[in-house]
């Protein structure tokens, strides 16, 4: 369980950096499901989670992951300098 979190938890932080590398929506939406996979994370790590917000965490995963993939390649630089760019 640990190597999990741990997995997931290093997704999360990469798709927050690289989500907002561009000021396109859809890169501000990838930052959107980067937030929403971080708050479905902590229900599960702390236990208190049902069956159904597992099932939540794994479909908001795959969503992120699709929304996410491009910025994931995108360089350190890159990321930083244009992080500003998307609304809060």
């Amino acid at each position: 369980m640990s190597l999990i979190k741990l997995t997931i938890s290093s997704l999360i932080v990469t798709c927050v950096v690289a989500a907002c590398s561009q000021a396109a929506p859809t890169q501000c939406a990838c930052l959107k499901q980067a937030q929403k996979v971080n708050h479905l994370s902590q229900a599960v790590w702390s236990e208190s989670a049902s069956h159904k917000d597992s099932l939540l965490l794994k479909a908001a995963l795959q969503k992120k992951d699709a929304l996410c993939k491009k910025l994931q390649e995108s360089t350190p630089e890159l990321l930083q300098e244009l992080k500003s760019l998307c609304p809060q």
